[in-house]
């Protein structure tokens, strides 16, 4: 996958037999380093390395008040404003491997597009565990963009600057509410083939399943557009930022459990370059379905 959401946007009433996001401490706060030089740690590409343990608890207390501090970090982030550093305090958050390997960018400018005004919600570390590398790796679920039930494996390095920050991330298969509506798309190179074109979900409950079908994975961005907008227009200028709603993207699971969706239609489209430079969206990488 290429995380290379460009546009800024951006309930849950699930059965009780679904692991659900539950809200952590409040952090009123976010602390985060200044951008400092561009050089990747070596250390940081080889961790997590030697075997894990559980974290002891004053060492767990250390990395849960950090993943707060992140979480306050991303959702104090100003998306109109997504090439100010100073306005997005989560882009030095990352750590210079993880920009270049997983967001695919070369500079902590690129960030906050990337994050594309993401919101963290109902954060819920379930595990971590200490490396003798002095990293870390958390499990948890949380609720993203208002509508994504994610659930991941993240891996923190300790920088020399006294911050966590986010090193590696493997998507874990999501909580799905039981009687959320599945669709299964069809991801080719150049297109996304929904099953139906419409969806009767009245709980506003859908689980979207990619089967990747072309010769390499794609990524999958969800929007919520204007009435009547297609993806064409998010690159002509017929759209701002502010007229578009960013429901959920693939971290590479293939799945997006998502929720709350309200009745309307919703758009599917991919960022990453085509072979002119251009995004795949315009040669078709893109799809529309209805939720009713």
């Amino acid at each position: 996958m290429r995380p290379t959401h460009l546009f800024a946007a951006a309930a849950l009433s699930l059965s009780t037999s679904v692991a659900v996001p539950v809200a952590a401490a409040a952090t009123t706060t976010c602390t985060a380093p200044a951008p400092g030089p561009w050089t990747a740690d070596p250390g940081s590409a080889a961790a997590p390395s030697g075997p894990g343990r559980p974290a002891a608890p004053a060492t767990a207390a250390r990395v849960r008040a950090a993943i707060r501090n992140f979480v306050a970090c991303v959702n104090a982030g100003d998306p109109a404003r997504p090439d100010d550093l100073a306005a997005n305090p989560a882009a030095t958050l990352f750590t210079v491997h993880f920009i270049t390997t997983f967001m695919h960018q070369d500079s902590y400018a690129a960030v906050p597009r990337v994050l594309g005004g993401l919101h963290i919600d109902r954060m819920r570390t379930t595990e971590i565990i200490a490396y003798p590398d002095g990293s870390f790796s958390t499990e948890g679920t949380y609720l993203a963009y208002g509508h994504k039930l994610a659930h991941e494996r993240w891996n923190w390095w300790p920088d020399p600057d006294g911050h966590l920050k986010v090193n590696k991330l493997e998507p874990l298969a999501p909580p799905v509410p039981p009687d959320a509506v599945s669709l299964g798309v069809e991801v080719g190179d150049y297109y996304y083939r929904p099953d139906t074109p419409v969806v009767r979900a009245p709980g506003g409950k859908v689980v979207l399943r990619l089967h990747q079908s072309g010769a390499q994975r794609h990524e999958a961005i969800l929007f919520r557009l204007p009435d009547g907008a297609t993806a064409a227009d998010l690159f002509d200028g017929k759209l701002t930022p502010g007229q578009v709603t960013t429901i959920g993207q693939d971290n590479g699971s293939d799945v997006m459990s998502l929720v709350a969706l309200r009745p309307g239609v919703y758009t599917l489209i991919s960022f990453e370059p085509g072979p002119d430079g251009r995004p795949l969206a315009l040669h078709g990488l893109t799809a529309q379905f209805r939720v009713c």
